[in-house]
């Protein structure tokens, strides 16, 4: 299956660390957070480890909750794909791995503080999601060790900014902040494919964050474009 990544460049300026990063989930109309128990670690504890470089100013980063929100993650990846998804392709992934879905929002007025109360004042609407992260988690496919525990490798399926707040490090804290749930999950590894042609996803994943080549996929989409499927390793 095709994956999709709408990459943004972050610049150095954005990557110091300047307030609290937010974890609790949202939907599209800003309603209540959202627990999830499915058993096991699902990579994003009460306190999740947060790094400098996953924090962007102005920017908050919340959970995916249910199915209300798909139409959000649909929006977002659906502007530039290379091809369409149905919407049954979509809840492959947020239904075996929501804890692996993130969007990120923009602060309210009321939250960054600079808002101040006046009993004329209406209620302020949650603002929309402009950036989002899908990925799951396979068991990786070795017949050498068929007789060990299979490996866990992660996939990024989707990753979408809105373009008007691209070339910030929303991309790149998006993929930072799944990588990290994944990895405390077990993943080995983390796999990707992207175009040939788009450069600044390439940059991103190679020169950022230390993806490497592993295959050419000659005509791999539906638009006959080629692919690298990309690899990021973790454990050995």
């Amino acid at each position: 299956m095709a994956a999709t990544e709408i990459a943004d460049i972050p610049s150095l300026e954005t990557m110091a660390l300047s307030q609290t990063a937010n974890t609790n989930s949202i939907s599209c109309h800003g309603e209540g957070n959202h627990q999830h128990d499915n058993g096991h670690d699902d990579g994003r504890s009460n306190i999740e480890q947060i790094d400098d470089d996953m924090i962007i100013p102005g920017i908050k980063f919340v959970n995916y909750r249910d199915e209300s929100q798909i139409d959000c993650v649909m929006r977002l990846v659906g502007r530039d794909l290379s091809e369409p998804y149905s919407v049954f392709t979509y809840r492959y992934f947020l239904h075996r791995y929501p804890q692996l879905c993130i969007f990120a929002v923009p602060v309210s007025n009321s939250e960054d503080g600079n808002h101040k109360s006046d009993k004329s004042d209406k209620p302020e609407s949650e603002p929309e999601p402009i950036g989002c992260i899908v990925c799951k988690i396979d068991p990786e496919e070795n017949e050498e060790q068929d007789y060990e525990e299979p490996r866990l490798c992660g996939y990024i399926g989707m990753l979408a900014v809105d373009t008007s707040f691209r070339r910030s490090g929303i991309g790149s804290a998006l993929v930072k902040r799944a990588v990290r749930r994944m990895e405390n999950m077990g993943c080995n590894s983390i796999m990707l494919e992207t175009e040939v042609s788009n450069k600044a996803a390439m940059r991103l994943y190679e020169e950022m964050l230390g993806f490497m080549r592993e295959e050419f996929l000659v005509r791999y989409y539906l638009n006959n474009n080629d692919a690298y499927r990309l690899r990021l390793w973790l454990k050995e």
